[in-house]
């Protein structure tokens, strides 16, 4: 799926090229005195002092505190945490190092696919957290969700546990752990500073680049440099909610984490074929503000207005048009919550769709076969460098 850049104020940008544009408001408080000039105030009447609050109720409405100490916790977690050097040619060299972690005892180790470049060989090195160097092999690499399975040679090894299911907010504290700069062992902590976040990425096929960003990503100040690529986000009681995955290249301790939940989704997948299969809608498209934009006589007040549909594509099959309004698929209509991103990940490559166009005031549905995207070869985040 793609998208154009902007037309108008009213469209906000989808899928293809986006643009993250941070804004700032402001406003001012305004007051005033008055009083009579030719009236003098009468002298006020002594006040008896009043009681100053207990310090102790005052400190008794303050949120309990972080832990000051992740000793215990990281002596439990850093033996699960690896360093991933990838081999590469004749000679065998290093090209690639990265984080990684054990999430199987039989030595199974997520970490970024980037972590892994184009033309590494199966062979991968990985150190354990005491110094001690393993074979491993690439059992799985997903490019388009940036993610890969190492099998480790060896074993039972420690294992990290996924967080399948948790109410994850903004604020909560959290730990990366990893090798950044090569630096073993290394473990930095800060917050959940946002949620849901995207971005810009190309992602290079055997058709060519596409623009395709990450979506969904976990952003925290908990510091991360290049080498923590692949190493797990941990909350305080330590399960693995992500795999840290970008760093924002022009500010500092603005960090993004491929959210944990999304890839145990696909991990069936990945360990048993080898790759993931994404389908691809194939149109571009500018996204209907609700706030702004309304449709009269119609439960669906979200859409995406297409402006052009790619050829031998699930779109074109369908018979979508530049100019339509897709507002439901599979019967489920759009929201912000469940965009049209979000419903075409959901979706298997082969599954049959139910499109909810709008076009020239009427609600039509179109019927078509998600077809797949083509084979992803490397991707490169667009001011977002690989942490």
């Amino acid at each position: 799926m793609s998208q154009s850049p902007p037309g108008v104020s009213r469209w906000i940008i989808g899928l293809l090229a986006l643009t993250v544009v941070l804004g700032a408001g402001g406003g001012a408080v305004t007051g005033y005195l008055a009083g009579r000039a030719a009236v003098p105030a009468p002298t006020p009447a002594p006040v008896a002092p009043q009681p100053r609050p207990s310090p102790v109720a005052t400190a008794a409405a303050i949120p309990a505190a972080a832990p000051t100490s992740y000793v215990n916790l990281l002596e439990q977690l850093m033996p699960a945490v690896v360093t991933v050097e990838a081999r590469q040619g004749v000679l065998n060299r290093g090209v690639g190092i990265g984080t990684g972690f054990f999430y199987s005892e039989d030595g199974r180790i997520l970490t970024n696919a980037h972590v892994l470049p184009e033309n590494s060989s199966g062979e991968v090195r990985v150190t354990l957290s005491d110094g001690q160097r393993i074979s491993a092999q690439i059992l799985g690499r997903d490019v388009w969700g940036d993610v890969a399975v190492l099998q480790a040679e060896g074993g039972p090894f420690p294992a990290l546990e996924l967080a399948e299911n948790l109410d994850l907010r903004v604020g909560e504290p959290v730990l990366a752990i990893g090798s950044p700069r090569n630096f073993r062992n290394t473990a930095t902590s800060g917050i959940v500073s946002g949620l849901d976040r995207l971005i810009p990425r190309t992602v290079n096929t055997d058709s060519g680049p596409m623009a395709i960003p990450l979506r969904g990503l976990i952003q925290t100040d908990a510091a991360v440099n290049q080498g923590n690529s692949g190493g797990p986000l941990v909350t305080t009681d330590g399960r693995v909610i992500g795999i840290n995955t970008a760093v924002q290249s022009n500010a500092n301790d603005i960090g993004f984490a491929l959210p944990i939940v999304d890839i145990i989704r696909r991990l069936p997948e990945l360990e048993s074929t080898g790759t993931v299969a994404r389908g691809l809608l194939g149109v571009r498209y500018q996204l209907v503000d609700p706030e702004l934009d309304s449709f009269a006589g119609t439960p669906y007040p979200y859409a995406v207005a297409v402006s052009a549909v790619m050829p031998d594509t699930t779109a074109e099959a369908a018979g979508v048009r530049a100019g339509d309004l897709i507002v439901a698929i599979n019967g489920q209509a759009l929201t912000r919550d469940f965009n049209l991103s979000h419903a075409i990940d959901g979706a298997s490559v082969g599954e049959p769709l139910t499109l909810s166009v709008r076009r020239l005031g009427q609600l039509i549905d179109l019927q078509a076969t998600l077809t797949p995207r083509p084979r992803a070869i490397s991707t490169t985040p667009a001011g977002f460098p690989p942490s």
